[in-house]
């Protein structure tokens, strides 16, 4: 692939992964936010074009996310949460002749820019902490907040089988021959009812993941106001203790909303998997 194709390729994965970062679910009030997959299009420019054009994909989105409005309050954390963590995304082309290296890759990639997003806060954020939870906590809570509902939601995307026929159609066409040769050498076939099996329960940890993290939230945010407004926790009027938790949790419906939307797709997945089992069955017991 020549060098003005690869750019291409970059520019263009850097481009939807911008575009899809500003639309965000919610964002939290120090910086980062829940967005529709936009960390999957730097994990794809190191999947398609290798781990350096993968981490200069992630430097650029970084820099283009500083436009939108960063949150800096030192050198050493803008380089933590906008080059180093949006670069370590494009880590996952170190995996892509690997089984399954899409999904792996992906996974390496969030890992290196939660790696880096959790230093920030617990080296520059920890004033923040609510009293008597220690600064990692309150880091590693406030990061996986948004960080893991997108990973989640991103690994469920590519399970899909649609859009991993989608996936390989694009890396057919972008990667070198020798290369998609190495990448589906040990892919294997994957049967329907596997295929809808695994869905259902990726779904499934998706929707438990939304759920929990709400209900992290709500606690965080309760111990946030209990500390902001000197309330004495068990001994306010019930009437109170209600308008604390509407006026601070208003993200919290829209995760459990799609934590139910997952179960509900994790459960029909499943039910259609067992439909083919009881097909499958009756097919060979016809023969």
């Amino acid at each position: 692939m020549s060098q003005a194709k690869k750019i291409t390729v970059a520019a263009v994965c850097v481009a939807m992964a911008f575009m899809l970062n500003q639309v965000a679910l919610f964002r939290m009030p120090m910086g980062g936010s829940i967005t529709p997959a936009s960390m999957l299009f730097i994990a794809l420019a190191g999947y398609w074009l290798g781990p350096v054009y993968g981490v200069l994909s992630g430097v650029a989105m970084g820099l283009l996310d500083t436009a939108t409005g960063a949150v800096a309050v030192h050198p050493m954390q803008y380089l933590l949460d906008y080059i180093f963590g949006f670069g370590a995304l494009g880590l996952a082309g170190f995996f892509r002749k690997w089984r399954h290296g899409l999904q792996i890759g992906f996974v390496a990639g969030v890992a290196g820019r939660f790696l880096m997003v959790f230093l920030s806060g617990y080296i520059f954020f920890y004033m923040w902490a609510p009293e008597g939870q220690h600064a990692a906590v309150y880091s590693l809570i406030y990061n996986a907040t948004y960080i893991v509902p997108e990973l989640v939601v991103s690994l469920v995307i590519i399970s899909l089988p649609s859009m991993r026929h989608a996936i390989d159609v694009v890396t057919k066409q972008v990667v070198p021959p020798d290369v998609y040769a190495a990448m589906t050498r040990n892919r294997g076939s994957i049967s329907a009812k596997a295929r809808l099996i695994s869905g259902g329960v990726i779904g499934a940890l998706g929707g438990m993941a939304f759920v929990v993290v709400s209900y992290i939230s709500r606690l965080e945010n309760l111990a946030i106001m209990y500390q902001a407004t000197g309330a004495e926790l068990f001994q306010e009027a019930p009437s109170r203790v209600y308008r604390i938790i509407e006026r601070n949790t208003e993200h919290i419906f829209a995760l459990q909303s799609v934590g139910v939307v997952f179960l509900a797709i994790a459960a029909m997945l499943l039910f259609s998997s067992m439909i083919i089992a009881n097909e499958e069955k009756g097919t060979s017991k016809i023969e």
